[in-house]
C-alpha cells in the first residue's frame, strides 16, 4: 500500500466517524441517559477521530519535493526525500 492509499483510507474512516457521531448526538439528544452511556460512547469516537488524525499528520509529508530529490521508478514519479507518490 501507497502513502497515499493509506492517507485516502485514514480520510474515509475519519469522515465516516465524524458522520456518525453527528448521528448519534442527533438522535441521543432526545433520549432519557441516565447512566451516561451516550456521553461515553461520543468520548470514545472523539478519541478516535483524534488518534487517526494524528496518524494522518505524521503520514502527510511536510516536503516540497524539490526537482532534485525526485526520481522515477516503474515509471511512478516519486520524492526520495519523503518517499511521497508524486
Amino acid at each position: 500500500m501507497t502513502v497515499q492509499k493509506a492517507i485516502k483510507i485514514l480520510d474515509w474512516w475519519i469522515d465516516q466517524k465524524k458522520h456518525g457521531m453527528t448521528k448519534l448526538q442527533k438522535e441521543w439528544n432526545d433520549s432519557d441517559d441516565s447512566h451516561g452511556i451516550a456521553k461515553t460512547l461520543l468520548d470514545i469516537d472523539k478519541t478516535t477521530i483524534s488518534n487517526l488524525e494524528t496518524i494522518r499528520n505524521e503520514l502527510v509529508p511536510n516536503c516540497k519535493h524539490p526537482k532534485k530529490m525526485q526520481d522515477v521508478c516503474r515509471g511512478q514519479k516519486y520524492c526520495m526525500n519523503c518517499n511521497l507518490d508524486l
